[in-house]
């Protein structure tokens, strides 16, 4: 029994991976692009896993904003100093809500683009 829940385990962790993946580039053809300035990164632990934090500011329609813990997912400082600009998909239903634009940069990322362009709709995009 506890090779059968192992062996499901190691496929499942991929496909959760993949399914994450898939939603943020779903969600950055569908919510408004902003750039927003690093205020501040550090480190964080999530599951025993440690990870890099962000806190932004940011602005949409003349709105100021605030984000803090904005997860990198990613161990790399370079291009999150404070003082950087990066590039953000923001929630036009709730501003507070974003995430960071992640290029392709890997086999996972260029899969999961692939697959929200085939079978999702992506046609409202927001300019």
């Amino acid at each position: 029994m506890y090779e059968a829940l192992w062996v499901a385990s190691i496929i499942a962790f991929p496909l959760i991976l993949f399914g994450l993946r898939v939603r943020q580039i779903y969600l950055s053809y569908r919510w408004r692009p902003a750039i927003a300035q690093i205020t501040a990164c550090y480190t964080g632990t999530i599951v025993d896993v440690d990870s890099l934090f962000v806190d932004a500011e940011f602005s949409v329609d003349g709105v100021s904003y605030h984000k803090t813990e904005i997860n990198t997912r990613q161990m790399r400082r370079a291009g999150f100093e404070p003082g950087s600009l990066v590039s953000v998909f923001v929630n036009p239903d709730d501003p507070h809500d974003l995430i960071l634009d992640k290029r392709d940069t890997n086999l996972l990322d260029a899969l999961a683009r692939s697959f929200v362009v085939r079978f999702l709709p992506t046609s409202s995009r927001s300019a």
